[in-house]
């Protein structure tokens, strides 16, 4: 009997595996072939090793203009074979765009799309580049919704915002605690000695994670006389039009009680010599998986009111919330952290991030909807 094939579309392979591969593997373990469509890069043989066939993907990763993702799409059509059940899993708005195309030219075929953050959609500043993203989001949600369409979200938010009124209404769009966390691996700091107040900022070196606001609000706060210091973990993405120039990189890891590690294998361990979590997102979060890695390992986290963060933190209780794009607030949000109890919000947030965050729960939801879909007759 031929096994039923997921096909995952995604634009990088780095980012499937340091978030979804879990699922892959589930998904490979319960008996579907399993075949990733991106950017091929050093990360593919990582997932070859665990049995998913990597094929190159011919788009590339800038600009979603229709015309430039039509090979990829072309791409992905071939591999829906007409004789073999397949399922395609598309992961972002790069993933979403593609899928949509593939459809509309070949027909339906059973759909999971990842809404992992809105990404430019929801963090542009000006009217025209926000039209012209949601218009975007409109046509590929147009092409690609329908009764054998799953959408999975990670904060309750996006599904509001893509517009997915009808799918919400069916029951066809599922939350789940972003791409999981590996709650052995991440496990709870010991206690550590202050001062100083030492915050940790895991993240790509991107415009839209407020790198430069915590920068400032650290800088503000020593200048005030409060003893804190951040650290910096992540590198450049110089292919993503929010990057930081190389000076701007320069300039974070010049200030005063800033450190910059660049990219990182040892992220647990980094995150276990740290009192807190820093993220001032701009916008166009999921939910962080940094920020679920934080809590994990029982860091308390100061965030802005944005989607996928202002959801899982708790004001005051697994830590702070303060205005985006506003050093002022983010600097008062330190300063709420600082004088409360650290150490208990940090107990807070890992036993928070115990309840239904896992990757084994993730895992199963996931594998759960891949089931339904490919089951004979599958509708919702």
């Amino acid at each position: 009997m031929t096994r039923p094939r997921i096909l995952f579309v995604i634009n990088e392979d780095w980012f499937f595996q340091s978030h979804f591969l879990p699922w892959a593997i589930a998904a490979r373990d319960a008996g579907f072939e399993t075949v990733l469509h991106a950017a091929r890069g050093p990360a593919a043989e990582r997932i070859e090793a665990e049995g998913i066939k990597v094929v190159a993907a011919k788009a590339a990763r800038a600009g979603l203009v229709p015309k430039n993702l039509m090979p990829a799409a072309r791409q992905v059509m071939g591999l829906v074979e007409p004789a073999r059940p397949t399922l395609v899993h598309a992961f972002g708005l790069h993933g979403m765009a593609i899928a949509s195309l593939a459809r509309t030219m070949s027909g339906a075929f059973p759909t999971v799309i990842s809404v992992t953050g809105l990404g430019f959609l929801a963090a542009s500043r000006t009217p025209a580049k926000r039209f012209a993203s949601g218009a975007l989001a409109l046509a590929a949600r147009s092409a690609l919704d329908g009764n054998r369409t799953v959408w999975l979200t990670e904060n309750p938010s996006d599904a509001v915002t893509m517009g997915l009124k009808r799918a919400l209404r069916a029951g066809r769009v599922v939350q789940l605690g972003g791409a999981g966390v590996d709650i052995g691996a991440f496990t709870a700091r010991p206690p550590l000695a202050r001062p100083p107040l030492k915050l940790a900022l895991v993240a790509r070196m991107i415009r839209s994670k407020g790198v430069d606001l915590a920068v400032a609000a650290v800088g503000a706060l020593r200048a005030d006389g409060l003893d804190v210091t951040l650290t910096l973990v992540g590198a450049g993405d110089p292919l993503n039009p929010r990057a930081y120039t190389a000076a701007e990189l320069a300039g974070f890891a010049a200030s005063p009680g800033v450190t910059a590690l660049g990219a990182r294998r040892d992220v647990a361990a980094i995150l276990r010599e740290h009192h807190a979590f820093i993220l001032p997102s701009r916008g166009g979060e999921g939910l962080p998986k940094a920020l679920l890695e934080a809590a994990a390992c029982g860091l308390p986290a100061v965030v802005t009111d944005v989607p996928g963060c202002r959801e899982f933190v708790v004001e005051g209780t697994t830590g702070t919330i303060a205005r985006p794009d506003d050093v002022a607030s983010l600097a008062e949000a330190i300063r709420r952290l600082h004088a409360g109890e650290v150490d208990a919000m940090g107990q807070a947030a890992r036993a928070r991030v115990s309840d239904g965050y896992s990757v084994e729960t993730v895992t199963a939801t996931v594998l759960g909807t891949y089931r339904t879909l490919t089951a004979p007759r599958a509708g919702m």
